[in-house]
């Protein structure tokens, strides 16, 4: 059979293909509403991936204690550098054997989009016994981000190994998408907010940069680098106040703060 070369549905190309970076929108958030009134909080980082969220976490909490669950044996591999613990696995088999002592947060950050049944997946990690009191922050892809507008208008989409076309997305959420989602699954919405879109429309080209380090398995190499930090200390402050104009148009990410009723 004929496949076209470098067709990003290859899966079996590579054991993990993201080039990871914190996200700032929702490890703020969770400073704010967590880790300030607890800075000893233990955290569940459902799909903690190779860790770039646990590590800031530590950086911004060193008492805090982050639990992951990831199921790419190579992200969770990674990840144990960073996470107190890392179950190798997915939700369910977690929940077999979940712990007793209650978690202060919830970490959903990129995992819904990734989800068959993302209503059900909510109701039953919700139903836990030990998360059932903690802080739920969520964070999907915004499909209404202005590139993808412009792309679906010139009738393109194209699968792509991250981002918004990430090539095992199931699920794509808008602002109203995923508020709507959070109520019909038994969640408070405490607070939401957006991460920025105007430099991550570009990220399929500064991707290209990094790729020798993702193949060398550096999946943290973004996030390391000094232009990464300047980006964040200069520029990201100014597109956040961008962003905040209309959340729905220029934000890449749509993140919630919930609570369960």
């Amino acid at each position: 059979m004929h496949r076209e070369a470098g067709f990003p549905l290859d899966y079996g190309s590579t054991g993990y293909a993201y080039l990871e970076r914190p996200n700032s929108v929702l490890t703020r958030l969770l400073d704010q509403h967590v880790l300030a009134p607890r800075p000893s909080a233990r955290i569940l980082d459902v799909g903690c991936g190779a860790g770039a969220n646990a590590r800031r976490i530590s950086e911004l909490a060193p008492r805090a204690r982050v639990f992951g669950i990831e199921p790419n044996p190579r992200a969770a591999q990674l990840a144990r550098a960073v996470c107190g613990e890392v179950f190798e696995g997915t939700l369910e088999a977690w929940a077999r054997s979940a712990p007793h002592a209650p978690f202060d947060a919830v970490l959903l950050s990129d995992v819904l989009e990734h989800v068959v049944d993302p209503l059900g997946f909510l109701r039953k990690l919700s139903e836990l016994p030990s998360v059932r009191r903690a802080t739920f922050l969520t964070s999907v892809p915004n499909y209404g981000v202005w590139y993808n507008r412009l792309a679906t208008l010139a009738g393109r989409f194209e699968y792509t190994w991250s981002g918004l076309y990430d090539r095992t997305h199931l699920r794509f959420f808008t602002r109203r998408s995923i508020r709507k989602l959070l109520r019909y699954a038994g969640f408070e919405l405490v607070a939401d907010d957006c991460t920025p879109s105007v430099v991550q429309s570009a990220a399929p080209l500064l991707r290209r940069f990094f790729e020798r380090d993702v193949a060398a398995g550096n999946h943290l190499a973004l996030g390391d680098s000094r232009a990464f930090g300047a980006y964040e200390q200069f520029v990201e402050p100014l597109e956040q106040r961008v962003c905040g104009l209309w959340p729905e148009l220029f934000g890449f990410q749509i993140v919630c703060v919930a609570k369960c009723l």
